[in-house]
């Protein structure tokens, strides 16, 4: 398997999976096909930390009921599901006769990859928004509520546009304006305010992909995750999970949001982020710089 140290010139990318991984944040990659988007996402179960027993327990019992095999859960080993695009709504949040779970839920405390995102049928992406929420999935029927567990991490890829190349600089894009315009759409508002991380992927440099180039290896970003995962602990046990700012910290975050258009939900989405970020520093304040990185992981804003 090719290690982190084998995508080049995607650092920014890396740093996002860091982030990600230790605050258990969803995140959207975007960017031309070849880039290495899918290769980043299927990194991200090898820099998690394994499964702790009640977790483990937990996954295997959905996979259980699904039929599916629970060997590689049983050693700790985090689920990784990437259902293709053409999926159903029933088959990714769940339902059927008899009702069995979806891959929301076989994704539970693992990793739902979603890969060509808008592509997937608008009624299937505006589906995950409760699930992403609550990290429960709810299914009526009129012998009684079904109940799933569906804590997973999203992680989530898409092109730019139908072609793929906009913005490419080794490609023309052949899209019209409104073709972008109704495919960018398609993830609509809601769904992409509640991912964390939004970031951008660069299509790799061929003469570095030749030459080589040293980049941060998988058992680095996960000791730098684990690590951060250890003080995130810690803090919370001694201050609980609210994120609190200085009060310098706060009034510059207060100028930043407003620049940026924030929603309320946007705005916990970045003071969330910034708390990882400190932790992976090990730090127990949120700083001004904390809140900016974070802010530019936050969708553009199109004037």
């Amino acid at each position: 398997m090719p290690d982190f140290s084998d995508v080049v010139d995607q650092e920014l990318a890396k740093r996002a999976l860091t982030i990600a991984a230790t605050g258990h944040h969803g995140i959207l990659m975007v960017g031309p096909p070849g880039c290495g988007k899918t290769m980043l996402a299927r990194r991200l179960p090898t820099i998690l930390p394994p499964l702790g027993d009640e977790d483990r327990l937990e996954a295997m019992l959905v996979h259980s009921i699904a039929g599916e095999p629970t060997a590689d859960i049983a050693r700790g080993v985090r689920p990784f599901r990437a259902p293709h695009h053409s999926l159903s709504m029933g088959g990714l949040v769940g339902g059927g006769r008899p009702v069995m779970p979806g891959e929301v839920s076989l994704a539970d405390k693992g990793v739902l990859f979603l890969d060509e995102l808008p592509e997937f049928a608008t009624n299937a992406l505006q589906s995950l928004r409760q699930p992403l929420e609550d990290k429960e999935v709810r299914i009526v029927r009129v012998d009684g509520v079904y109940r799933f567990p569906c804590d997973f991490q999203l992680v989530a890829a898409a092109n730019p546009c139908p072609c793929g190349y906009l913005g490419d600089p080794c490609h023309q894009c052949t899209c019209p304006p409104g073709r972008v315009s109704a495919y960018q759409g398609r993830l609509g508002g809601p769904l992409k305010d509640r991912i964390d991380l939004h970031v951008d992927v660069a299509r790799p440099v061929a003469r570095k992909v030749i030459e080589g180039q040293e980049g941060s290896s998988t058992a680095a970003l996960g000791e730098l995750v684990r690590a951060g995962v250890e003080f995130a602990s810690w803090r919370e046990a001694r201050e609980g999970e609210d994120v609190r700012l200085p009060p310098e910290v706060e009034a510059h975050f207060s100028e930043m949001a407003e620049g940026l258009a924030l929603t309320g939900r946007g705005i916990d989405r970045v003071l969330r982020v910034a708390r990882t970020i400190a932790d992976i520093d090990r730090r127990e304040d949120v700083s001004v710089q904390d809140i900016a990185e974070a802010c530019l992981f936050r969708p553009k804003v199109k004037g």
